[in-house]
């Protein structure tokens, strides 16, 4: 990533849908930062109390604990400032009628950028030091913190983890580490976790401990990601939104069994946006009548493989220049004939996604009606293409005074094919590859970069067990 001047942004406010989880309903609000699990990565960790069992007549926080092994070590759950420390004690006592003052325990309070604050308790005496830190360091997600343990109020060993927003001055206990001003947990925030299967953790449920992205630093003009993994996916868009960051593109593709996304993220605008992936069909036919009811219209569409089956990815704003029509999983004659109708109309496609789904075209596509207010001039638009194709295509069209606008890769029949469109209204600097290994990707990424070009297609795909890239990317005049 390279650092650019970019406009100050007007932030999105993120909105967290309230969701029930196996009859675990949210009982308090959810944090606004994003968090990993606090552990090594590899650990086996059960979680025996989440927010609900914890008890939220006490603290809202989560008990969990190592599994098959004998020395755990905790780690930073997100990036911050390591501001409160006890190590001293060693002693598991039982706290029942102790008040406040005598009950002892060690813990570790981490301050982080969004204004959360998370704590880590019970850990064994003189780990934290042993772990190498020290007060006010700051620290990555996934830095050693110390050792599992049961010192002070502990039935046994296990972390005792929690995340809160502290007041300003005299925030916590010197003895425990307590948060002063919650009563009714109202300091306290329900931690959303990466790369677990639901956004929050649940009680009587085992997890392992993982790498997952981390924060993204806010004051790019544009922040781009490729092949990250489906179970990262969420995560990565989240660290993303709260790094000032819109969603603007979003690619996805198959190596082997497994999901892969590429994406394009830019500094927040001013028009309202949300995003989708993991849709079935008819999923993403309820997200569509229900955002288009609230006034916003399709700006990205993706399709691709699942081992569940076919997925569909959207983006949807508010603010485009003119109506949108979209459609999703038609053969190619029914792609053909609405492609015929649409262009009839006065639409002009802006995104067509292709999947081969058992030797068969499948066809997703979006298109934008031409007026006063959007004008695509002379296009062409081709979706069957191998890759001397598009590259004798791409020179037609340059020719002819259209480049390119879209790009995606998929698979058919084991040969990677290409869609494709162009425009002659597509004007200023432009470049385009395809057939890029991810290295050369990545130092044509830059160049253009450093041109002041920003990406406006990318599409990864597996050519004879390799990952490829196309992208495009264009400075505007």
């Amino acid at each position: 990533m390279t650092a650019r001047n970019a406009t100050p942004a007007l932030l999105a406010t993120l909105a967290v849908t309230v969701t029930a989880f196996a009859g675990h309903a949210l009982a308090a609000e959810p944090s606004n930062g994003v968090y990993r699990i606090p552990y090594a990565n590899g650990t086996d960790v059960y979680v025996g109390r989440d927010h609900i069992e914890h008890g939220a007549a006490t603290t809202l926080a989560i008990d969990m604990n190592g599994r098959n092994g004998s020395d755990y070590t905790i780690v930073a759950a997100a990036d911050g400032w390591i501001r409160y420390v006890e190590e001293d004690f060693s002693a598991q006592i039982d706290c029942t009628g102790l008040p406040l003052s005598e009950q002892k325990n060690n813990y570790v309070w981490i301050e982080h950028a969004n204004g959360e604050w998370s704590k880590y308790s019970h850990m064994t005496k003189d780990s934290f030091t042993a772990a190498g830190r020290s007060l006010n360091e700051f620290v990555k997600a996934g830095t050693p913190l110390g050792k599992q343990g049961a010192v002070g109020c502990a039935g046994g060993p296990h972390l005792h983890f929690e995340v809160a927003v502290l007041r300003d001055s005299d925030p916590i206990t010197t003895v425990g580490g307590f948060v002063k001003d919650n009563a009714g947990n109202q300091r306290n925030r329900i931690p959303r976790i990466c790369g677990i299967p639901t956004p929050y953790f649940l009680d009587n449920t085992q997890y392992e401990a993982r790498s997952v992205p981390g924060a993204v630093p806010s004051g790019y003009t544009e922040f781009s990601k490729r092949n990250i993994a489906a179970a990262d996916y969420q995560c990565q868009v989240d660290q993303a939104v709260l790094g000032g960051y819109q969603l603007e593109f979003v690619d996805g593709f198959n190596s082997g069994s497994n999901t892969y996304f590429n994406a394009v993220f830019r500094p927040q605008g001013n028009h309202l946006w949300a995003a989708f992936h993991g849709l079935t069909k008819a999923a993403f036919t309820d997200r569509r009548q229900e955002y288009i009811g609230k006034g916003f219209q399709i700006k990205n569409l993706e399709s691709y493989h699942t081992a569940s089956g076919v997925r569909y990815a959207v983006i949807f704003s508010k603010g485009l220049p003119s109506p949108v029509a979209s459609y999703v999983d038609l053969g190619l004659q029914q792609h053909q004939d609405m492609f015929n109708f649409m262009t009839g109309e006065g639409y002009v496609p802006r995104n067509v996604s292709v999947l081969s789904v058992g030797g068969e075209l499948r066809y997703s596509a979006i298109y934008q009606k031409e007026n006063a207010n959007f004008d695509f001039g002379a296009w062409q638009s081709r979706s069957t293409m191998t890759s001397g194709e598009y590259q004798t295509v791409m020179e037609t069209n340059k020719a002819a005074g259209r480049y390119p606008v879209y790009v995606n890769a998929y698979i058919h029949n084991g040969t990677p094919m290409f869609a494709a469109i162009w425009s002659s209204k597509a004007l200023g600097l432009f470049k385009a590859r395809h057939d890029q290994s991810s290295a050369q990707y990545h130092d044509e990424w830059r160049g253009a970069m450093d041109l002041d070009m920003t990406t406006r297609a990318l599409t990864g795909y597996v050519d004879d067990g390799t990952w490829r890239y196309a992208g495009i990317w264009r400075r505007d005049p």
